[in-house]
C-alpha cells in the first residue's frame, strides 16, 4: 500500500501541468479556464532566453495560441480597438508583468513569446511550474512570470470605443 501511495505521489509531482488550469480573461470580461487537454491540442515551439549569461532553451506553446483558445482576437482578428489592449500576466506568488496584445502576436511582432513548461529538455523547476512566460526578445528575464495562474486582457480605452479610423496613408 505504501509503495502505491509513493508511486501516485511521484506521478503527480512529475506531471504538475496536467493538474493545473489557467484562467484567461478577455476584453469583454468573460473568462475561460484552459486545462491540460487544451494545451495538448496546441502546437509546440521553443524560445531561447539568456539568464545569468547562459542561454536556456524553453519549450511550450505560443502565448498567442493560448490567448486565441481563451477567446482573444489574435492574428487577422487583431485590429482596431484590440490593438489598444494589454495583458496582465499573474503568477501564483502574485508577481505580475504587462505585455501589449500586439507584442505577443507574431503577425505584429518578431519575438517568440511562449508559455513554457520545459527548459533545456527538462520540466520547469517547481518554483516556475507549471508554466512560465518566456519572450525571446527580452534581454533580461524580469518579465518572465513564474507559475502563471491567470492572464487578463485590458484596454487603455476609458470610455466607449472610438469611432473607426481610416489607417490608409
Amino acid at each position: 500500500m505504501r509503495a502505491a501511495v509513493a508511486a501516485l505521489a511521484a506521478l503527480l509531482l512529475a506531471c504538475p501541468a496536467a493538474a493545473q488550469t489557467l484562467k484567461v480573461t478577455g476584453l469583454d470580461g468573460a473568462s475561460k479556464t484552459l486545462a491540460a487537454a487544451d494545451f495538448a491540442a496546441l502546437p509546440r515551439t521553443s524560445a531561447t532566453l539568456t539568464e545569468d549569461g547562459k542561454p536556456h532553451a524553453y519549450e511550450g506553446v505560443m502565448l498567442s495560441d493560448v490567448l486565441r483558445a481563451g477567446g482573444l482576437p489574435m492574428g487577422q482578428r487583431l485590429h482596431g480597438d484590440p490593438l489598444k489592449a494589454y495583458l496582465v500576466v499573474t503568477g501564483a506568488d502574485g508577481f505580475q508583468a504587462v505585455y501589449s496584445l500586439a507584442e505577443v502576436d507574431r503577425d505584429f511582432h518578431g519575438d517568440t513569446v511562449i508559455l513554457a513548461d520545459k527548459v533545456d529538455g527538462a520540466p520547469l523547476p517547481a518554483k516556475q511550474a507549471p508554466w512560465r512566460i518566456v519572450s525571446s526578445g527580452d534581454r533580461k528575464g524580469w518579465r518572465a512570470v513564474y507559475a502563471v495562474a491567470s492572464i487578463e486582457a485590458r484596454s487603455i480605452l476609458k470610455g466607449p470605443p472610438a469611432a473607426a479610423m481610416d489607417h490608409a496613408h
